[in-house]
């Protein structure tokens, strides 16, 4: 049997605080948007598009997002693509997300100078 590959690597900035809930069994899981940045076009002027991708963060990870990440934190992360569907007015839409198992934050922690650093969290294993 071949071995596959399933890692993304992004570096953005947060786009809304983390939506935070329990499953029915009491997992905690954490919803949030990262905006990440290109140039397009081939012209004198290129023009600057922003990519949204949608995050999910399970468990200790959901933990250190409510606890850490908020707006506007630029953030690496390390996770797997995953995609799906869900129906709406008897349509299905694709979806996709990042199941996230690292992140970093890259902004400097509130109320902390700029040298101080982040923090790093990742899934237990």
């Amino acid at each position: 049997m071949s071995r596959s590959v399933n890692r993304i690597t992004l570096v953005g900035h947060v786009g809304r605080d983390p939506e935070v809930r329990s499953t029915q069994t009491g997992t905690k899981v954490a919803n949030l948007s990262l905006a990440t940045n290109h140039r397009a076009g081939n012209g004198q002027e290129p023009e600057e598009r922003t990519n949204w991708h949608r995050l999910v963060f399970w468990n200790r990870l959901a933990q250190f997002a409510e606890d850490y990440v908020k707006k506007g934190d630029r953030v690496l992360i390390e996770g797997r693509l995953d995609y799906g569907s869900y129906e709406r007015d008897g349509v299905t839409i694709p979806t996709a997300e990042i199941q996230v198992r690292e992140i970093i934050l890259l902004s400097p922690r509130r109320g902390e100078a700029e040298g101080d650093g982040g923090g790093i969290a990742e899934e237990a294993a």
